[in-house]
C-alpha cells in the first residue's frame, strides 16, 4: 500500500503512528525507499562511521524496517545493534535483516528504562519530523547512553527550525547534560527524487 509523505506528516498521536506504520510496513521499502529515492539511512550511517570511534554497541531509535542498522553493519560488522520502534509490523521487517541483537516495541513519547542500556551510542532518523516527536523527546533518550557516549540524530530541517531544536539542545548543553552540539545539513533523497531538495539536520553530541 503506497503512503504519501503528507499522510506520514499528518499523524498526531502514538496510536496514529501505530496505524500508519502497520499499513506501510510491508511496502515501505518498495514504494518509498526505492520509488522516492530515500537515501538518508546510508548518509547518516556514513556520518556515524566518520564521527564515532570504535565502540561496542548502538541503539537504533525509530528502527523502522532496519535500513540504518543494515547500513551500519556494512561499515562496522562487529557492532552490536539494538533497535526500538513503536510499530511491531516495522520491527518484523527489521528482524528479517538479521543485523539486530534485540528489537523492542516501545512508545518513544515515554521514558524507556528496560533496554540493554546504557549503550555506547545512539542513532536515529525519521522520528523527529512533522507529526512525530517534539524536541523534548530527546530528553527521554539521554539516559539510554553511557556517559561520554555518542548521539547522531537526523532531524527534518524544516521541523528543526519550526520547533527550535537548536535552542533545546543548547539548553541541554548549558545544563551539563550533553556536550556542545554540532549541526550539519545532509541530503535525504537522491538527486532524481521529487523530494531531492528536502534536507535533514544531523545533530551530534555526547552525553555528559
Amino acid at each position: 500500500m503506497e503512503i504519501s509523505l503528507d499522510e506520514a506528516y499528518s499523524i498526531k498521536t502514538p496510536e496514529d503512528s501505530r496505524k500508519l506504520y502497520a499499513k506501510w510496513a510491508a511496502s515501505y521499502e518498495a514504494d518509498f525507499v526505492a520509488n522516492q529515492g530515500y537515501e538518508h539511512p546510508k548518509v547518516i550511517a556514513e556520518h556515524f562511521n566518520h564521527l564515532v570511534p570504535t565502540i561496542k554497541s548502538v541503539l537504533d531509535v525509530g528502527t523502522g524496517t532496519g535500513l540504518v542498522g543494515k547500513e551500519l553493519k556494512k561499515l562496522r560488522p562487529n557492532l552490536l545493534i539494538d533497535g526500538v520502534d513503536i510499530s511491531p509490523e516495522m520491527l518484523a521487517e527489521a528482524k528479517k535483516k538479521n543485523v539486530y541483537r534485540n528489537l523492542y516495541e516501545r512508545d518513544l513519547t515515554k521514558v524507556i528504562t528496560d533496554l540493554e542500556s546504557p549503550y555506547d551510542s545512539l542513532i536515529c532518523i525519521g522520528i523527529f519530523t512533522h507529526g512525530h516527536l517534539p524536541p523534548t523527546a530527546i530528553g527521554n533518550l539521554i539516559p539510554l547512553v553511557r556517559s561520554n557516549g555518542y548521539f547522531v540524530i537526523g532531524i527534518n530541517a524544516k521541523y528543526f527550525k519550526e520547533e527550535d531544536f537548536e535552542s533545546f539542545l543548547i539548553k541541554l548543553h548549558e545544563s551539563a547534560h550533553i556536550s556542545q552540539p554540532n549541526f550539519k545539513e545532509a541530503r535525504v533523497y537522491a538527486e532524481k527524487s521529487p523530494h531531492h531538495e528536502s534536507l535533514n539536520v544531523i545533530a551530534t553530541f555526547q552525553r555528559r
